[in-house]
């Protein structure tokens, strides 16, 4: 059986992020994908959504970037699950257990028979629900299905899950764009930081496409923003604050109301800012 990382159990440390390594040029569909880096309105994006802390935001982070890219950009995207944990996506969108990621591996020609249209412009594709299957896919067969996705869509937002298994990675090693996310706690920044070493020093996946997201922020006198930068020695891409009105469930009875919430009005404003 492959092996994986968990996170959960590792020591807790910080550790400062290095600059300097160069995207893995093997990989023909990552090479693709750049030479398209000077015509912008044919290149096709992959942003993932990653931590590994759970309860952190992730899955709202990246159904919020799917709604931006979707409804306010109005261009094709898929919302691609890659947590085997199982995942949000079934409950969440209501997908039939006959739609999944695993189906779509195995028959990546066909991959459109495993999805779900969601939105205007929107679908999802579910995850592996059983664990030992996901930690048995061979590497880089995703690569496959994603050549095949990204013929028919502009974006695909990728949402992970905490433990960083083989299909994790090449998926990250494709991504344009990486999104880590943390909670506005001390505990929860070191994991993070941790995590983006890990990718950097380990795996070699570049921390020029690294942005850190603080989700959840709070009021807290003790804990002010430049200490939190000084400390860890991790850029901070962007902070969002705690939003009660924002709720992944949203889909199961008002989409709609998703627009209106101050989330996905800052998540908006993170991706114009990104350009």
């Amino acid at each position: 059986m492959k092996t994986s990382i968990n996170f959960k159990d590792q020591n807790l440390f910080i550790s400062k992020v290095l600059d300097g390594y160069k995207p893995n040029n093997a990989n023909n569909l990552y090479i693709d994908n750049q030479k398209d880096e000077n015509n912008s309105g044919n290149k096709k994006y992959i942003f993932s959504v990653v931590s590994n802390k759970g309860g952190v935001g992730k899955t709202s982070i990246a159904i919020a970037l799917g709604m931006f890219f979707s409804q306010k950009i109005k261009k094709r995207t898929l919302l691609l699950e890659l947590d085997s944990s199982p995942g949000d996506f079934g409950i969440i969108f209501d997908i039939e257990r006959d739609k999944s990621l695993e189906l779509a591996l195995k028959f990546p020609e066909n991959y459109n028979k495993f999805i779900k249209n969601i939105n205007k412009n929107m679908d999802v594709l579910k995850g592996i629900s059983n664990p030992l299957i996901a930690e048995n896919i061979n590497k880089g067969i995703i690569n496959t299905l994603i050549d095949y996705i990204l013929k028919e869509y502009k974006y695909i937002i990728v949402d992970t899950q905490t433990v960083i298994n083989g299909l994790v990675l090449d998926v990250l090693r494709l991504s344009n764009k990486i999104f880590t996310v943390s909670e506005y706690t001390l505990e929860s920044i070191a994991r993070v930081s941790s995590l983006v070493s890990m990718l950097e020093k380990k795996f070699s996946i570049p921390t020029s496409k690294i942005r850190l997201i603080i989700n959840k922020k709070k009021f807290l006198p003790f804990f002010r923003v430049y200490d939190i930068a000084r400390i860890i020695n991790v850029p901070i891409y962007t902070f969002i604050k705690f939003d009660r009105k924002f709720n992944k469930s949203k889909f199961l009875f008002n989409k709609n109301n998703i627009f209106n919430t101050k989330f996905l009005r800052e998540i908006s404003r993170m991706l114009l800012k990104e350009g």
